[in-house]
């Protein structure tokens, strides 16, 4: 066979060597998007953060006895803030109740110190059994009502019949010693059942 044959021959025999762009493309994309996932995700996992913003300088212990809240008197809006709790009481008391009330509307609150030390403020509910107790109980967070119980540390359900519905965490901010929630959140806030 001449050289011309034998080439036209390879031509339908051999495989064609195919570019291999597309698949470099395609490893670059998906790595990008392992990347983005990664990140995204990564800080879903630390939604506790936006919760948790202020710290008390020390780790807290609740191993032993269960802690009831400590009633603390109602809390006003004042310039479009409502100071829930200090630093300073929250260090002493460690978990304190306390209600904010406007246009006949009374929410309860509650303000944890968490076992990290981070500081924690939510709507003292418990929705569906409509509670407003509750007490800590090593690494929980039990509802005094139907005692369910919430890891203490994320609020996930561990047990009970209202797992899906533990207090609703406020995003709050530290001014100085206050804890303070806008106003507005309040006054919005509505429960989820």
């Amino acid at each position: 066979m001449s050289n011309n044959q034998n080439s036209k021959k390879e031509k339908f025999t051999q495989p064609e060597k195919k570019s291999k762009a597309p698949l470099i493309g395609g490893v670059i994309v998906l790595g990008i998007a392992i990347i983005a996932g990664s990140f995204f995700l990564g800080n879903k996992g630390s939604d506790g953060d936006q919760y948790a913003v202020a710290t008390l300088g020390q780790t807290f212990d609740y191993s032993g006895s269960p802690l009831p809240q400590v009633e603390t008197p109602p809390v006003q809006a004042a310039n479009g803030k409502v100071v829930v709790t200090t630093l300073s009481e929250l260090k002493e008391k460690k978990f304190i109740y306390t209600q904010y009330q406007v246009n006949h509307k009374t929410i309860p609150l509650t303000a944890i110190a968490l076992p990290d030390g981070k500081a924690i403020v939510a709507v003292s509910i418990c929705e569906p059994c409509n509670s407003d107790s509750f007490r800590i109980e090593g690494t929980k967070l039990v509802c005094n009502a139907c005692n369910t119980t919430w890891a203490l540390d994320s609020f996930k359900g561990l047990s009970g019949g209202c797992q899906a519905y533990p207090p609703d965490r406020l995003i709050y901010t530290q001014n100085g010693d206050n804890l303070e929630v806008d106003q507005g959140i309040l006054d919005a806030w509505k429960p989820r059942v």
